[in-house]
């Protein structure tokens, strides 16, 4: 029997892949199978280094990189059966059929033949990719290895690449200009990219006439162009070097590289006209905003020389201010002048006051999901200074899925959220600026009454006073001053109160919470991959809690021993530091290879012996440890027997997760996906044995989860199903922890929304 349906296996195979994909081919097209690319150095007098390979590397692959049909993990030199070209080719009539298109369209690929990759092209532009690096009389040439039938082939590029030519003398040159701009063309030698030594480099040189550009229309030349800056290249000296001449175009004339003022300045907000009637306010027809906080933002004058770099920045400051839309500023030549500027700012107001109302199927990637029913208000500009306040309420009832859902209680409850946010002009530190951003700090109050039906009732509360400013276009930084949180639990079952009763340290992390203190966000963000290989995403945190409140203490009480409070209530110390880093490698058009790898660790002192709870760590969830639903996993190796995941919570995280994300259609997105990872304790605690951390066997004790995906865009949401097992669990003893070793169903689907990562 089983060697029966071995041989259907085989036979089915060979069918389909000989079947891929030539049935829809017209006579004389030959299928594109696949490609590979063979590089040789030419030694011309000894070995030599290829230097700034990743970067050429990076452009050739792209160039070359064409997939076939069916091709492995987006790599164009391996090919497993083509799953979409062979339904394509099912679906595919010479007498269309509405049925057969769609089906077509949605799920099958059209075959990638030779004349579709034109290796011609490919290799003329690789020679490119070289040549413009320097390596001027790379040479290369193509094989195409044809099947027997002719209608299939692979092809082979061979690339020979010299040595590339560097940079002897770079000579800016400014004997014909016009005294006014003979100076700063000759200061822009200090920050030019150009420099001895390196390798030709187109690139560069193109970003050293667009850098010129930047450099004169923020000194007040509003009519310069790049196409001023003239780089000559010299390669007559031999042993491969370059001589670089600089120079403006003599033909421009006088007064397109000369500086030009601003002569007149006006504000248009919705089309009005503003003028010095009030003194204190800007006025449209349904509000108004102080004139010294607008003033301070727009940095264009009357008398002022013109800048691109004041000019955008100002137009930064009214976008991120959160009640105008389409600002922008216009300059016109004064009629006979070309030395003088009118420039006017324009926008539009956005609806000051909008209320919204919604009733949604609510998904946590906690792994919970019910019905939400939410009221949200916003009001812009309240106090006439950009000052804008939100208001959230929201009523919820969710219950668990996945894994071990049963053992996961019912959560409803009331979630209320307010936040005053509004512009930092001025501050007390001097690295918080408005050169990539404008600096916000923002008044927060978030409400939450939560009830465990099968546990406890949650009254918690939070307020906070932050700072947020970027610091470069790629990281942004968020700074609490004042982070006060308080949660107390109350109505608690029978059943929660024999777990706490056994449990001191699950007791002492619930009960009367008061946390205050101060963290600190730092988040780096280069993800996209739209114009280059590899994204990459870093998120930190640190958190220090009671710290002021344990000087006051030992400032005005002399108690060292037991139990410290404020107003009554015992207050939390600890720290707190958790890092979220994540990584995309684009392979193809399509597909993407996403790696994550989050962690945490907090550690308690002085008036706190364990961490609160709401500030320990779990696990589960659509978006952790897939398909295990929140709660439910560690710490560490501890097994929890009566069902309580309120114990589930550790001092300390780590996990990892890996996912491979393919097309399928153009609606149709698939996933290929593993988690590993786990929480545990700090220090051993009796109550849940084996749950402390084993330094030495972190991954032994790490579960281990996989499972596949579909993921549907409909452009505003993209839905995600998928389905995991639970590989290795090390909960179990040994002999037991891995899938096929126990009879246990670890396995569930997961329902999310969004990427996960």
């Amino acid at each position: 029997m089983q060697k029966t349906w071995l041989n259907i296996i085989i036979i089915s195979g060979l069918f389909f892949y000989s079947c891929s994909g030539t049935k829809s081919l017209s006579d004389g097209e030959a299928l594109y199978t696949g490609s590979r690319i063979h590089m040789r150095k030419v030694e011309e007098g000894g070995e030599w280094e290829m230097k700034h390979d990743t970067k050429k590397l990076t452009k050739l692959y792209w160039e070359l990189w064409d997939l076939p049909n069916g091709a492995f993990w987006g790599t164009p030199f391996f090919r497993l059966i083509p799953t979409k070209l062979i339904i394509y080719n099912w679906f595919y009539t010479k007498k269309e059929r509405k049925f057969n298109r769609w089906m077509r369209r949605n799920f099958g690929e059209e075959p990638v033949t030779i004349e579709d990759v034109d290796p011609d092209l490919k290799l003329r532009k690789a020679i490119n990719i070289y040549e413009n690096h320097g390596h001027f009389g790379t040479t290369g040439s193509y094989q195409l290895n044809y099947n027997k039938k002719k209608n299939k082939a692979y092809i082979h590029y061979y690339l020979e690449i010299p040595p590339a030519y560097t940079y002897h003398d770079i000579e800016y040159v400014a004997d014909s200009l016009q005294k006014s701009i003979e100076k700063p063309f000759l200061n822009f030698q200090q920050q030019a990219y150009l420099h001895t030594g390196e390798e030709f480099d187109l690139d560069s040189i193109k970003l050293e006439k667009k850098q010129m550009w930047n450099y004169f229309q923020d000194l007040g030349y509003y009519y310069f162009d790049e196409e001023f800056v003239e780089v000559e290249a010299d390669t007559t000296l031999g042993n491969k070097e370059i001589d670089i001449r600089v120079q403006i175009d003599q033909g421009v004339s006088d007064a397109k590289i000369s500086r030009t003022k601003i002569n007149d300045f006006q504000i248009e907000i919705d089309s009005i006209t503003q003028g010095n009637m009030d003194d204190k306010f800007y006025r449209w027809q349904s509000g108004k905003i102080r004139k010294d906080l607008l003033d301070t933002l727009v940095h264009v004058s009357p008398g002022e020389y013109y800048s691109l770099k004041q000019t955008n920045q100002s137009i930064q400051n009214l976008s991120q201010l959160g009640i105008f839309a389409a600002p922008g500023i216009n300059y016109n030549e004064v009629d006979g002048d070309s030395s003088r500027l009118n420039s006017v700012l324009s926008m539009r107001t956005l609806n000051a006051t909008t209320i919204g109302v919604n009733a949604r199927g609510n998904y946590k990637n906690t792994g919970y999901m019910g019905p939400a029913v939410g009221l949200n208000l916003t009001q812009l500009n309240v106090f006439n200074g950009a000052e804008n306040l939100t208001f959230n309420l929201e009523g919820y009832y969710d219950f668990p899925i996945g894994v071990y859902r049963e053992r996961v209680s019912n959560s409803s409850g009331v979630t209320f959220g307010a936040e005053l946010s509004a512009p930092l002009i001025k501050t007390p530190f001097q690295f918080i600026n408005q050169t990539y951003s404008l600096p916000k700090q923002s008044v927060s109050l978030t409400a939450n009454y939560n009830n465990r039906r099968d546990y406890f009732e949650m009254v918690s509360w939070t307020a906070a006073y932050g700072i947020t400013w970027k610091s470069s276009p790629k990281i942004t930084h968020r700074i609490n001053l004042i982070d006060v949180t308080f949660s107390d639990i109350g109505n608690t079952t029978e059943r929660f109160d024999t777990v706490v009763a056994s449990n001191p340290s699950l007791r002492n992390s619930l009960i009367d919470q008061f946390i205050l203190g101060t963290s600190y966000t730092f988040q780096y963000n280069n993800s996209s991959t739209e114009s280059k290989l590899i994204g990459t995403y870093f998120e930190g945190n640190i958190e220090l809690a009671g710290n002021a409140l344990g000087l006051l203490n030992t400032i005005f009480t002399n108690d060292e021993k037991g139990e410290k409070r404020i107003l009554g209530i015992r207050y939390s110390q600890f720290a707190r530091f958790s890092y979220d880093f994540r990584a995309y490698l684009r392979l193809g058009k399509y597909n993407q290879l996403a790696f994550r790898n989050v962690g945490g660790i907090g550690l308690a002192y002085g008036n706190s012996e364990y961490m609160p709870y709401i500030r320990q760590y779990f696990m589960g969830g659509s978006n952790s440890m897939r398909p295990l639903s929140t709660r439910t996993l560690g710490p560490g190796r501890y097994i929890e027997l009566d069902q309580a995941e309120v114990n589930q919570v550790g001092d300390m995280k780590l996990e990892w997760n890996l996912e491979f994300r393919f097309r399928i259609g153009p609606r149709f997105n698939g996933a290929l996906w593993t988690d590993a990872g786990n929480i545990w304790l700090l220090k051993e605690d009796p109550n849940r044995p084996y749950g402390e951390v084993r330094w030495n066997k972190i991954f032994q004790d790490s579960y281990l989860t996989t499972g596949a995906g579909i993921r549907i865009d409909l452009n505003i949401l993209l839905l995600r199903f998928d389905y995991g097992i639970i590989l290795y669990a090390p909960l179990f003893i040994d002999g037991y922890k891995w899938v096929w070793q126990n009879k246990i169903p670890l396995h569930g689907p997961v329902i999310g929304f969004g990427y996960p990562f």
